[in-house]
């Protein structure tokens, strides 16, 4: 199977990966991504053999999801601050239950905001950072300016962009670094297969077939759901996880030897 070959590539590219000093957060970052992508490339190969595989679906969009967000952070142009951040940004998705638990734990209600918590956290990882690279802390404190200021923007992502055409962006660099030309409609692909997969794992009645079956005699109706194309929905997660593995791979490689 393809998915399981791309699965021991991305495993591949993982254990290669170093990170690197002066680029340790968006670093770490990349690699907490990639770990997860290949998890989640793990568990859609898992439920694609069952007799469920449609219910691979929201593992897919997850893939999906997690690629683009790969993609993004590995070519963007100013790599260290925009892994900053996006640790940042994640962090403060965080802050108000991890500060909440905290408040707590103390009995009277008393402890961090969640304002308070982010802080903390940024100057923790600021601290780690600098004691590896030296200088590289205001980098961070620049990032938490960023997305202090930037919150109520939308969309609501770290980079507060349509990552549709910043995924488009990493294809046109990819293609150029070989000498060849990005697809122009790889952005709108990639959002009609978004909207295919949100489809899929959005709550919603699924009758797209069904049979109605009438008694006259008690003047009941049953409805006959009927079965699923499981072929289908099987080449469709598995396909579109094989791609967001692929990106990942790319991802991986671009940061490590600026190729793919």
């Amino acid at each position: 199977m393809e998915l399981t070959r791309q699965l021991e590539l991305l495993d591949s590219e993982l254990k290669t990966f170093l990170c690197r000093p002066g680029s340790l957060v968006a670093d770490l970052v990349l690699v907490a991504l990639a770990t997860d992508l290949f998890e989640t490339g793990l568990a859609v190969r898992e439920a694609s053999q069952t007799d469920l595989p449609h219910k691979a679906y929201p593992n897919a969009r997850l893939a999906f999801e997690t690629a683009q967000n790969l993609l993004v952070l590995a070519t963007h142009e100013t790599y260290e601050l925009a892994g900053a951040i996006a640790w940042v940004y994640f962090e403060s998705k965080d802050a108000p239950w991890r500060s909440e638990i905290e408040r707590a734990k103390s009995g009277n209600g008393a402890g961090p905001t969640d304002e308070q918590w982010l802080g903390t956290r940024v100057d923790q990882m600021a601290r780690i950072w600098n004691s590896v690279s030296h200088g590289t802390a205001v980098v961070l404190q620049e990032a938490l300016a960023i997305v202090r200021r930037d919150r109520k923007k939308r969309p609501d992502n770290w980079l507060h962009e349509n990552l549709s055409h910043r995924h488009h962006r990493s294809y046109t660099l990819f293609a150029e670094k070989n000498g060849n030309v990005a697809s122009p409609d790889s952005a709108e692909l990639n959002e009609k297969m978004y909207r295919a997969l949100c489809r899929e794992t959005h709550v919603r009645p699924r009758l797209d077939s069904f049979g109605v079956i009438h008694n006259s005699t008690d003047n009941t109706v049953r409805i006959d759901i009927l079965p699923r194309n499981l072929d289908r929905a099987r080449r469709a997660v598995v396909g579109g996880t094989e791609l967001a593995i692929s990106e990942g791979i790319a991802a991986l490689r671009w940061q490590r030897t600026g190729a793919v």
